[in-house]
């Protein structure tokens, strides 16, 4: 172990040496089962099951689940041809309990101990299960697997080079695998921020849990948190992360297709998919029997992949093109994971890549295939406006009279915008002030009549404290326009502030301005609003006097309006000066 460590600190002298290359080691075991789960180490080196041990055919082994013991045998003469070298044999795969018996020319062994059972004692923090082999008096080497989880073994055996070599060379690969997901999904986390858009929120979703589903598979679990979290945690990490893969993946699905609104049945059906994966997640915590919820969730595996393949493939033929890119991107996608699911199901053949090399390049030709789609649209909408500067350019003089015409109109609307009470939509006090002034300065000039009428709705505040604000608003806007509907036409009504309206009565003179008043009276009297039914008002009157300025003008009405409420509310009064 020491040795590893100094090479895998020590910068590597000269990249022309040449490294030792992996042995895989699958074709040189022989294999023994024992259903009985009680052999002993010693039993076997009594030669009484020496017949029983037969020679493997595969280059990985795989025994799925199983609760037969499962023995090894290597002869060492077969795979080690330079006994003063140390070597490192790695066992890949996630396993219960794995140990190696490294037995000498003596007959004496020595004992090695991996898996999962013994994670808290692994001295070297490394997704897969390592043993030194560093004795040249070595003459056999006996593997024992056992444990719920599926009993598979990729195994390898490595000079100390060639093991150094090869971590450089994965966690460079692992590295860009995984940062190349990352950005992509920072990138569509971006948009998703951008366009509200949840199919974004549910693609980053399936990106981080793909990766998380990879890095289980991987056992990169055992390798950054083997130390932290509990044993059951690794013995179903997997399924775990399956699981969630299947939810996340079932939710972009429905939304980025639009299942809902374009096939009502198929999105019916995920949404019983959805419920069946989040019990099936749920069952990993409390099945006892692990082999049984792997088995169940590679199934519905296949089952929620093929169907939501189908989904888009129906909404391709109905002519929705926003399918075209799901499809592509995702075939190699979904077939790549669907492969993966049937060598776990011992339907194709049992081999690494399924773990790693299949999934990746499906996950890689995807993001790779997005960012291709993205660049055409791009490229769509550069062409798009291409054409229409060239039409601009053709038509330039009467684009921008139809410019001008719309921020004409624009200005205009917003200027009434700037004018009008947003609630009553009657003009607000910044535009009665304007109209107010320019009719004192009639009045002034030309020594015509001019009135106006301030009102008040009587006990307005009861009306908000008993009903709320918002039966308040509609009373305001009710009121607002019967008042006016039933001013003349010359008048100007609008929103003084609160409950407070006011009326501008141009070339009025202070008895008509009464009589408009007190009509105005009895309508907001008699009027029935919603929900709080009757409501009075007080009217303040006055008209312009020789010498009144805009202060003098509205502070007097203001006064009448007082008179009105000193007498009890629902009248109108007046004051000449």
């Amino acid at each position: 172990m020491f040795t590893l460590v100094i090479h895998l600190l020590v910068p590597l002298v000269s990249h022309a040496a040449e490294l030792s290359k992996p042995i895989v080691l699958g074709p040189h075991y022989d294999v023994f089962r024992d259903p009985s789960n009680d052999i002993k180490i010693d039993d076997i080196l009594s030669d009484e099951y020496d017949k029983s041990f037969v020679a493997s055919t595969q280059n990985y082994l795989f025994f799925w689940h199983t609760d037969d013991t499962i023995w090894l045998r290597l002869h060492t003469d077969e795979v080690i041809h330079d006994k003063q070298e140390s070597y490192w044999l790695e066992a890949t795969d996630k396993i219960d309990s794995i140990e190696i018996f490294l037995v000498k020319e003596d007959d004496s062994y020595e004992i090695q101990k991996g898996g999962i059972s013994n994670i808290k004692s692994k001295e070297i923090q490394f997704r897969s299960n390592l043993f030194n082999i560093n004795d040249s008096s070595i003459k056999e080497i006996y593997i024992k697997l056992d444990g719920v989880l599926p009993l598979n073994l990729i195994s390898f055996l490595y000079t100390t080079n060639g093991f150094v070599e090869k971590i450089i060379e994965y966690k460079f690969l692992t590295g860009i695998f995984y940062g190349f997901l990352s950005a992509l999904s920072i990138y569509n986390l971006f948009l998703f921020f951008s366009l509200k858009e949840k199919s974004y929120l549910y693609y980053v979703l399936y990106m981080l849990s793909f990766m998380l589903f990879q890095a289980t598979m991987n056992s990169f679990d055992i390798e950054l948190a083997g130390r932290f979290l509990p044993e059951w945690f690794f013995t179903r990490s997997v399924v775990l992360s399956c699981n969630m893969l299947l939810l996340f993946m079932i939710l972009f699905g429905r939304e980025f297709l639009e299942l809902k609104k374009y096939l009502p049945r198929h999105n019916q059906m995920l949404k019983v998919s959805l419920w069946i994966t989040i019990l099936s997640f749920v069952a990993v915590f409390i099945t006892p029997d692990v082999s049984i919820v792997n088995n169940f969730t590679t199934i519905l595996a296949i089952v929620v992949l093929s169907f939501l393949w189908i989904s888009g493939l129906c909404l391709l033929l109905k002519g929705h093109n926003m399918a075209r890119f799901y499809m592509v991107g995702w075939t190699v996608l979904l077939g790549s994971m669907i492969i993966q699911a049937l060598g776990f199901l011992s339907i194709v053949p049992f081999h690494p890549r399924l773990y790693e090399d299949v999934p990746a390049i499906g996950a890689i030709f995807e993001a790779i295939f997005l960012s291709l789609a993205l660049g055409d649209k791009i490229s769509i909408i550069k062409k798009e406006h291409q054409e229409m500067q060239q039409k601009l350019n053709e038509t330039l003089e009467h684009k921008i009279k139809e410019r001008t015409q719309q921020l004409e109109k624009a200005k205009l609307e917003f200027e009434n915008l700037a004018n009008t009470d947003r609630l009553t939509q009657i003009p607000n006090r910044v535009r009665l002030d304007h109209v107010l002034e320019d009719e004192l300065k009639r009045a002034q000039n030309q020594e015509v009549p001019l009135s106006i009428i301030l009102l008040d709705i009587d006990h307005f505040k009861a009306v908000n404290d008993e009903f709320g604000h918002q039966v308040g608003d509609i009373v305001l806007v009710d009121a607002a326009k019967l008042l006016k509907d039933n001013i003349r036409e010359m008048d100007t009504i609008g929103r003084w502030g609160g409950e407070e309206f006011l009326v501008i009565c141009p070339q009025t003179t202070l008895e008509d301005a009464l009589q408009l008043s007190k009509k105005l009276r009895k309508k907001l009297e008699n009027h029935s609003f919603p929900i709080v039914e009757r409501k009075t008002s007080s009217f303040g009157v006055t008209c312009y006097a020789q010498g009144d300025s805009l202060n003098t003008l509205i502070s007097r009405c203001d006064k009448a309006l007082y008179h009105a409420k000193d007498k009890g509310r629902n009248c109108v009064e007046y004051l000449i000066r």
